[in-house]
């Protein structure tokens, strides 16, 4: 089971929390936050209202009983009838008074009835924590031991050892401290005497114990990097000593116990919710990360939610999974990570010493942008106050004016990071934002299509009809000439030189989408800070003036124009007319690739003169590819 939506209104909430909102909940939901933000209130309320919620049964017999209450009230209803064509008839006042009687308590048991009707609805349509599936036993773990005394098996006797060996099969973590050492003793036993000569079991049972014993060396081989053995004296040994006198670490501890309770409930957890608070606490982050991905092969059907500190831990999952706790409210940071890093580690000075020291500086940083541009690019996913976005949002309102309504084509759509980052940053009902914003997604391949649509799924009742590959699709569902806005949100340098004049030329997809007074909007990080092979030649960043130079635009065309999105001249906006782009021809493609190449060149020189830092090292990379490419192409196009 899984849960998969939750909607708690803050009347329902005495924990401090803020109304609790979370969404499209997959196999992993991780919670970030600093101390105190709420993230262990959120799993005590979440494990707090699961348990009101409808059981199987329960819903099946509101069900049952809506039926026949409704059956009961068609019934009365007839009745009702039956008696008003009685009193047409009827002229004894004495009998008219009669059947009004009868008519009236009817009514008031119909009442009655859709109250019921109306009670068993709720339970039917309770929606505070919904699931992928309603259960009979709606059932929240904790799965991270808090115990490090773990109990020597030695203390106890022979009936004790057996039923706390057999406590840890009840899934949980509660009698790990009393069970592990136990079960480890038994298991051992049992494999020993199964593979005793004088044994008397049957292959079949020798089998299933030698079996069980290999599974459980197996895991803490995994786990701990050791294996239990057996001494002279018949005790199971840890690390070369008796389980009670091994000294284990405290991380040592956590672990053998996760190692009981996977091998002891495997078969258990591939359906039950595991809450799993700060795991991170006695572990390696390389340890807890294996360790939670061994408890995701045993969860398949059912879910793991983590409250964490660890940015190891954060980093090794998608970012989609992430949800964020500030100031008692949860929200979802899956689209913009660096919140979560500066919750974490302080400040964007902390963050950028945290990437200095994963990323060596200087020729490192080259190294590896130039490594990154022999593969293809990914999208990417922000947050509603990405400054492109915010950019992004003020050109269309601009573009907006007096109408009611601006249709919008996101041209490389990719995972939908446009459109969920507007709708993040969206101060106004989502309803209306939707009335407003007519948004449709095109990319040309479907690699992105399940997210891409997710994030439609978030403003449209129709988001499959939002999303296309190919531009025959989307003029059989709009007209041509009719978008007002199309962006190419870092795409453009993906697209290669060869494709510009089909794409923006006339009788080209673009102009034949824009309408008459409808815009290209051209937003470039003009300072990639990752490299990528776009098409063959690798990539092209054309900044302002080489985008003049391929749609030949002069002084005089006053109305083209640019926003900076921090002033510094690397976040830009190009606006660029319908009339502009149909401008474009071999000769000034070939021009502003030309400039680009130079001015490359001399971006090299300059930064080579600059001290040699990871910073440095990045922008080096970048021009370096830029001359690279531009040459290529330059040569081909010639």
């Amino acid at each position: 089971m899984r849960i998969t939506k939750i909607n708690i209104e803050k009347e329902l909430i005495n924990n401090g929390l803020e109304h609790v909102k979370m969404h499209k909940l997959g196999q992993i939901v991780l919670l970030a936050g600093e101390n105190g933000a709420g993230k262990t209130r959120l799993l005590n309320l979440i494990t707090k209202i699961i348990n009101t919620k409808p059981t199987l049964s329960q819903v099946n017999q509101s069900k049952y009983k809506i039926s026949n209450y409704q059956k009961t009230i068609e019934a009365n209803k007839k009745t009702i009838e039956s008696y008003k064509i009685q009193i047409t008839r009827e002229t004894d006042q004495k009998k008219i008074t009669v059947y009004s009687s009868e008519i009236a308590n009817i009514e008031k048991r119909i009442e009655g009835n859709k109250k019921t009707i109306n009670q068993n609805e709720k339970i039917i349509n309770w929606t505070l924590i919904e699931t992928n599936e309603i259960k009979e036993n709606n059932t929240i773990v904790p799965f991270v031991p808090k115990s490090l005394n773990i109990i020597d098996s030695n203390s106890f006797r022979k009936s004790e050892l057996l039923s706390n060996a057999e406590s840890i099969e009840n899934v949980g973590v509660n009698n790990l401290q009393s069970g592990t050492f136990a079960r480890i003793h038994v298991v051992q036993e049992r494999w020993f005497n199964a593979t005793h000569q004088n044994s008397t079991l049957t292959d079949k049972e020798k089998e299933a114990i030698i079996k069980d014993y290999e599974k459980l060396k197996d895991l803490i081989q995994t786990f701990l990097s050791t294996t239990i053995e057996r001494s002279a004296d018949g005790e199971p040994t840890i690390f070369g000593f008796p389980l009670g006198k091994s000294n284990l670490s405290d991380g040592q501890k956590i672990l053998l116990q996760l190692c009981l309770a996977i091998h002891c409930q495997e078969e258990s957890l591939d359906d039950l919710i595991l809450f799993l608070d700060e795991p991170e606490n006695h572990l390696h982050p390389s340890v807890l990360i294996q360790t939670i991905n061994k408890l995701i092969e045993r969860t398949k059907n059912g879910q793991i939610w983590i409250s964490t500190h660890s940015i190891p831990l954060l980093s090794s999952f998608d970012p989609s999974s992430i949800w964020f706790l500030e100031k008692n409210k949860v929200s979802y940071a899956g689209s913009g990570p660096e919140k979560v890093l500066n919750s974490l580690l302080g400040d964007e000075n902390q963050i950028g010493k945290l990437q200095d020291f994963i990323n060596l500086p200087g020729v490192h940083a080259l190294n590896r942008h130039s490594f990154e541009s022999l593969f293809h690019p990914e999208a990417v996913v922000t947050n509603g106050a990405d400054p492109q976005t915010l950019q992004i949002r003020e050109e269309i309102k601009k573009h907006l004016k007096d109408k009611s309504k601006i249709r919008i084509l996101d041209f490389g759509a990719g995972k939908g990071r446009l459109l969920s980052n507007i709708i993040d940053s969206n101060t106004e009902p989502t309803s209306e934002l939707a009335e407003w914003l007519d948004y449709v997604a095109y990319d040309k391949f479907d690699f992105d299509k399940a997210e891409c649509i997710s994030v439609l799924d978030r403003l449209y009742s129709n988001p499959e009809e939002r999303y296309f590959n190919s531009f025959s699709d989307i003029f059989s569902k709009y007209d041509k000439e009719s978008f007002d806005v199309i962006i190419m949100s870092n795409v453009l340098h993906e697209i290669d030189p060869n494709s510009w004049l089909n794409l923006f030329g006339t009788g080209g997809d673009i102009p034949n989408s824009l309408s008459d007074n409808g815009i290209m909007l051209i937003v470039e990080d003009q300072q990639m800070p990752v490299g990528e092979k776009a098409y063959q030649k690798g990539f092209i960043v054309l900044n302002t003036s080489e985008l003049k130079d391929l749609f030949k635009i002069t002084e005089a065309d006053t109305d083209f124009g640019f926003s900076d999105a921090r002033s510094d001249g690397r976040l830009k906006a190009h606006r660029i007319k319908k009339e502009y782009l149909i401008r474009i021809t071999p000769e000034s493609r070939l021009k502003a690739i030309e400039s680009l190449h130079k001015n490359a060149s001399e971006k090299i020189l300059d930064i080579r003169g600059k001290d040699i830092n990871y910073k440095n090292g990045k922008i080096h990379g970048f021009w370096v590819q830029q001359f690279a490419n531009t040459g290529l192409a330059i040569k081909e196009l010639k």
